[in-house]
Formats: structure tokens, C-alpha cells, sequence
């Protein structure tokens, strides 16, 4: 049986904020999507509801219309509170966790790798996971490593390990993992 590998992971305030604020712009870019449709329908329907649309004659319809695009208005507000609702949560909850990160600077965080699964340690807690619950995606210079079926994810940047650490963690993650489209 092959040797485990173990990389650490150097600890940097800065890297880690950028990080997990990347990590949340990814996941609401989904939601934009949404809002950017609600917008448009809303609009098409404020349209056909209110403007007097000689040609189209669309008579009790615009009734329709009319209280359509007042759901759709209300569902773009809702989408706008949840949005910045969560982001000031989850910027609080990032703080929070790079101070509590800071004051277990000296505990050293690691990722061992081997045959069969892949390990990743920090002072909070020890996730281990068979590769073939393990998905990847590289962004720009960002690495999502996704564990256990997409229900735990950690981020990582060449910055966080020395030398070709990173190199020796994306090897693994080609030959004992599936990258993600």
C-alpha cells in the first residue's frame, strides 16, 4: 500500500476571507439568474398590464397581467432581502470563523492524501471521504473541493501550501476524483 501524503495548509487571514467570500458570490450567481428572469417578467407583464396597447386589445386580460406583474415585483423583493440577509450573515459568520482560526494558529491544518481517500484536517473539525464521494471544480484560481456528494465544500488557492504541494493535491484530485463541469 501506497504511503499517505500529507500537505499543510498555511494559515492567511486574507487568503482565507477572499476564499470563502468567492465561495459565496459562487453559490448566489445561481440566484441572479432567477432575479434577472423575475425582472424580465415582471417588466413584460407591467407591460401588457398597463400600457395601452392599442393593437394587442387584450381587455379583461390586462387584469391578469396587472396583478402578475405585482407578484413578480414582490418575488424580485424577496430575492433582493434574502440576498442581503444572507450576505451579512454569512460575512459576520466569516469573521467570526478566520478569528477563531487566528486564535488556533498554532494547531496546523493539513490535507492527507492516499489510494483510497482524502483527508482534510483543520483545528475545528477532521472530514475524511472515499474519492469517489469527492467532485472538484477549478474557477479562475480558486479550487472547490466538494465532499461527500456535494454536501461539504472547501475552497483552496496555490497560495495556501508551499512549493508544488498544490501541484501534488490537483495530481490526486485528476487521477482518484471527478472534475466537475
Amino acid at each position: 500500500m501506497e504511503e499517505a501524503v500529507k500537505l499543510p495548509l498555511y494559515f492567511n487571514e486574507d487568503t482565507e476571507r477572499e476564499n470563502q467570500k468567492f465561495f459565496f458570490r459562487y453559490i448566489w450567481k445561481k440566484q441572479f439568474v432567477e432575479l434577472k428572469k423575475a425582472v424580465i417578467y415582471a417588466l413584460l407583464f407591467l407591460a401588457l398590464g398597463f400600457l395601452p396597447l392599442k393593437s394587442l386589445n387584450l381587455g379583461p386580460v390586462s387584469i391578469i397581467f396587472k396583478y402578475g406583474s405585482f407578484l413578480f415585483i414582490g418575488y424580485i423583493f424577496l430575492l433582493l432581502y434574502q440576498y442581503f440577509t444572507t450576505k451579512n450573515k454569512t460575512f459576520n459568520l466569516i469573521e467570526e470563523q478566520i478569528e477563531n482560526l487566528r486564535r488556533k494558529d498554532d494547531e496546523i491544518s493539513f490535507v492527507t492524501l492516499n489510494k483510497e481517500s482524502i483527508t482534510v484536517k483543520n483545528p475545528f473539525h477532521t472530514i475524511n471521504c472515499v474519492w469517489n464521494k469527492t467532485h472538484y471544480k477549478i474557477i479562475d484560481q480558486y479550487l472547490i473541493l466538494n465532499m461527500v456528494n456535494n454536501k461539504i465544500n472547501f475552497i483552496f488557492t496555490e497560495p495556501e501550501f508551499k512549493e508544488n504541494e498544490y501541484k501534488i493535491l490537483l495530481d490526486f484530485l485528476h487521477q482518484y476524483s471527478k472534475k466537475e463541469k
